[in-house]
């Protein structure tokens, strides 16, 4: 058998269907929406609500030092959260990123020729890249980013041990609090800095906000590029010259972030009055998730939804959310996974997987559903 002949692990998905009412684990009953007219639907009405218990509370009381202000509020306190990074994270200033992301890249790629092949993708190219991306755009030591990393894989497991996490949650917030409190006193031309120049937020919630970022832009990017590569490689039909063209390097980027989409978690709002969606009556209190994945391969808006053709037409997907909590970092994303296919597979022309297709294990127990490793060689 040929290294590419099977598909990577990736998970299971739903069958798009009608609002379902389901029980979860733990006993709690929730309604469960897999249609993405629905999915689009919920994530965009007020009525549904995102406050509710945040990602990681340190400790019991509403008067926690958490992280997640930017997820779990609504408008318009979100809006004051948000207004300032949405200014940070622009299309056009994203584009000014792109000549660093693609020094981070072809450094990372360096390191990968001197080693040679088989290497592990995801810690030669996966892991340090967004890291590299996120460390320079808040000027992060880089001595501290091996730290940042493992406070994002401690707190993004699906059952972290609760006193370990707060611990982490803690030295997180306290570590970037700290980093602000100096911002203050002499700015610079950081994201940090940006954020204290241009809000009117206080140290605590841009400490929140730079976590934020930590956890979603590295572990999140982390997972994207991983799952990109290994697609590509267990589908060896699917012709290499793809990164070398931009108008065929958007919908590959776009069918890899709808095919593959990492959360794995379901989107949790709660109904704030009586309303309907779908064919199902929700009552105000009652909790609602959207499941992603399931409505990312949703066969009534995409022919062929369980396959994955990087040449499809792109179309619309949910891959960051929707709504008023659409991923604020979704450009900077779309970006970096540019840049890592197009200069990957320009210096790696040869790329192929070290290993058969079947022995790729994907990260069930995260938020963000990556590969623990992708062996590679050329």
């Amino acid at each position: 058998m040929r290294h590419g002949d099977a598909d990577p692990p990736f998970p299971a998905v739903a069958v798009a269907g009608p609002v379902t009412r389901v029980r979860l684990a733990n006993g709690e009953q929730v309604w469960l929406v897999t249609r993405y007219d629905d999915v689009r639907t919920m994530l965009g009405d007020p009525v549904f609500s995102a406050a509710g218990d945040p990602m990681h509370r340190a400790t019991p009381g509403a008067d926690a030092p958490f992280i997640g202000r930017l997820p779990h509020t609504d408008p318009p306190d979100h809006s004051r959260y948000r207004r300032p990074l949405g200014r940070a994270f622009t299309p056009r200033r994203v584009a000014a990123w792109q000549p660093a992301i693609a020094r981070a890249v072809d450094d990372r790629l360096d390191a990968m020729a001197d080693l040679g092949p088989p290497v592990d993708l995801i810690e030669s190219l996966a892991v340090p890249v967004p890291l590299s991306v996120i460390g320079t755009m808040m000027d992060l030591p880089r001595h501290d980013w091996p730290a940042l990393r493992k406070a994002a894989t401690d707190l993004l497991s699906d059952s972290p041990d609760r006193e370990h996490a707060a611990a982490t949650n803690d030295w997180l917030l306290g570590y970037l609090r700290t980093l602000v409190t100096e911002r203050r006193i002499k700015r610079g031309s950081d994201l940090l800095s940006e954020l204290i120049e241009h809000s009117d937020l206080g140290d605590t919630e841009i400490a929140d906000l730079g976590a934020t970022l930590v956890l979603g832009g590295f572990d999140s990017l982390a997972a994207s590029i991983g799952t990109a590569v290994a697609l590509l490689l267990c589908h060896p039909d699917r012709p290499r010259t793809l990164a070398a063209a931009d108008e065929r390097l958007d919908p590959l980027v776009e069918e890899t972030l709808r095919f593959t989409t990492i959360v794995q978690r379901g989107v949790d709002r709660t109904a704030v009055a009586d309303c309907r969606l779908g064919d199902a009556d929700i009552r105000a209190g009652d909790r609602v998730v959207a499941d992603l994945p399931a409505a990312n391969r949703d066969q009534e808006r995409w022919a062929e939804a369980d396959t994955y053709d990087p040449t499809r037409p792109a179309l619309t997907n949910v891959a960051f959310g929707h709504g008023p909590h659409l991923c604020v970092g979704m450009h900077l994303a779309r970006v970096e996974l540019r840049v890592v296919l197009d200069r990957l597979l320009t210096r790696f022309p040869a790329l192929e997987l070290a290993v058969p297709a079947d022995r790729l294990v994907l990260c069930r127990d995260r938020t963000f559903a990556g590969l623990r490793e992708l062996p590679v060689a050329w």
